[in-house]
């Protein structure tokens, strides 16, 4: 014979199962709205506004500028904005080869950027002009000027600075800082191309060329002139040292050519 179920004794624990199904419903929906709540509460609190931005890289222009060009202003949403978005708007700037941003925290911002480097001023008319590596020409007025970049003189068409930029960007930088004027001599002065102008006292002759590399060897060739008289470096085509006195008629008495090859 079956077994009869009472429907009565099992009452309370279907109530008990439709209790619990109607508390988690109701604990779900309490969830979505707190949640929904807090996130309102959010973005209306100083917690989503930007609070800090730091900018890392900055030399050519103030740190102020690329934050204003950015558009990531303090108190402005902080996620109210695109990242990819934004760093495209800075690599537009001539002076900028990369831009990278990040959100940092809860509410602050870092801007990293990479400039490209100046590697000289163009002096025309008494006038200075910075040359960046990527060839573009920007006025002292509109820059903030390199610490240590030498002088270059003549050169005035772009092919030219582009052939003396890419020798310039192959030295070591000990040897660049201790450039001081790069002149391109004109047509009809034999086969020297540069005149080469040294803070520590030294004059340079060289080709284009052949300049970074015929450079590499400065400081070892000054290394070994540490007992002779100041004077010219000519690394045309091999190595030779003439000093100063012998060069320019100076001096008439004790004038010796130290000569040294490559």
């Amino acid at each position: 014979m079956d077994k009869v179920i009472d429907i009565e004794e099992r009452i309370p624990s279907m109530r008990e199962k439709r209790r619990r199904r109607t508390n988690k419903k109701f604990i779900f929906i309490l969830s979505i709205f707190a949640l929904a709540l807090l996130v309102i509460l959010y973005f209306q609190s100083p917690f989503s506004k930007i609070n800090k931005v730091t900018v890392t890289g900055a030399n050519l222009h103030d740190k102020e500028f690329y934050i204003e060009t950015s558009g990531l202003l303090k108190d402005k949403s902080f996620w109210g904005f695109s990242t990819k978005g934004t760093e495209e708007v800075l690599e537009n700037l001539e002076t900028v080869k990369n831009a990278s941003i990040s959100r940092k925290w809860i509410h602050d911002i870092e801007i990293k950027i990479t400039e490209w480097d100046t590697v000289g001023y163009i002096e025309k008319d008494g006038q200075f002009s910075l040359l960046l590596e990527d060839g573009e020409i920007f006025s002292t007025d509109e820059l903030k000027p390199s610490d240590k970049a030498p002088i270059l003189n003549g050169f005035d068409d772009a092919k030219s600075r582009k052939r003396m930029t890419n020798q310039l960007l192959k030295l070591e930088k000990n040897v660049y800082q201790l450039i001081s004027e790069i002149i391109l001599n004109e047509k009809g002065h034999g086969s020297t191309d540069l005149t080469v102008y040294m803070y520590d006292g030294y004059e340079v002759r060289a080709m284009i060329s052949t300049f970074a590399e015929k450079m590499s060897y400065y400081p070892e060739i000054t290394a070994q002139l540490h007992d002779h008289e100041k004077g010219v470096i000519d690394m045309e085509v091999g190595t030779f040292f003439t000093p100063y006195s012998k060069v320019y008629g100076l001096s008439e008495e004790g004038d010796e050519s130290a000569e040294e090859d490559e």
